[in-house]
């Protein structure tokens, strides 16, 4: 209920989060449009992979103002937290921007691994570091001190790794010889996101009433964005897997979804005085 009323003083107050949602309204119209005409390539379905970043790029670099402007920048654990996840942000324009690149401009099939690649993978330390930044806000520390916090320190990594195993890694072919860098994303996308994902939640399960109760509920916004994310990545990792994804595709309108989720988390740091 408090994260429901939070959001909803968001996008009551935020002009920035209203043009984000109705940018994104805007592309949910036109991916609808593109299912209806049965399109799975070509320049139109090019063009809505290139459009979606819009909201990325809009709060990633509002989002650096906020930081500097609420919380003081690096000089704030705070701050540096708003930072990083919007370095993220940018990070997953970058990648999608470079991927539009491959697709519009230069009119080939994306590699894998590509130059993109450093803008997606980025995202997950840059995530993970805002979160260990929020966890050191929030008290983690001291929650660690106590038996329930350690046994939480180890069985959330644990079983977030495990569900990634589950998910991702049983399949995935050990090439580390011929390929390495392949099969190092391979590995790494769902396995550092699940650590950046079990941060997040060992920092809501441990934190304590700090700051009057600001972080608590934006840190389980935070999570569910990461959650979203993984998800998103496992849908795509599953279509490449099975030959059906496609530019401007269900994933494509996921990971769209995703970036306003994240981009709206980022935003409601700009109200350091609002409670839960």
């Amino acid at each position: 209920m408090h994260l429901i009323t939070h959001l909803f003083k968001l996008l009551t107050r935020s002009l920035v989060a209203k043009i984000l949602i109705a940018i994104y309204l805007l592309l949910v119209i036109f991916w609808i449009w593109i299912q209806y005409q049965g399109l799975t390539e070509g320049p139109i379905n090019n063009l809505f992979g290139a459009l979606y970043p819009i909201i990325s790029l809009t709060a990633g670099l509002y989002g650096l103002f906020i930081a500097s402007k609420e919380w003081g920048g690096m000089s704030s654990l705070i701050g540096k937290g708003v930072i990083f996840l919007s370095l993220g942000l940018l990070a997953q324009v970058f990648g999608q921007l470079t991927w539009s690149y491959f697709t519009i401009i230069a009119g080939v099939e994306v590699p894998y691994p590509s130059i993109a690649d450093i803008g997606y993978f980025l995202i997950i330390p840059f995530y993970a570091y805002a979160m260990y930044n929020f966890a050191k806000v929030a008290g983690v520390r001291v929650g660690l001190k106590t038996l329930s916090g350690q046994l939480q320190a180890i069985v959330i990594p644990l079983l977030m790794i495990a569900v990634a195993f589950t998910l991702f890694l049983k399949d995935v072919d050990y090439d580390f010889l011929g390929d390495p860098i392949r099969t190092f994303l391979d590995f790494g996308y769902p396995g550092f996101e699940a650590i950046a994902i079990s941060i997040g939640i060992l920092t809501y399960s441990l934190s304590r009433r700090v700051l009057g109760g600001i972080m608590r509920s934006r840190i389980l916004y935070f999570v569910f964005a990461l959650v979203a994310a993984y998800i998103t990545d496992y849908m795509f990792l599953y279509q490449v897997g099975v030959d059906t994804y496609y530019n401007a595709g269900l994933v494509d309108f996921m990971y769209m979804t995703s970036f306003l989720i994240m981009s709206l988390g980022v935003i409601s740091m700009r109200y350091p005085k609002d409670g839960k």
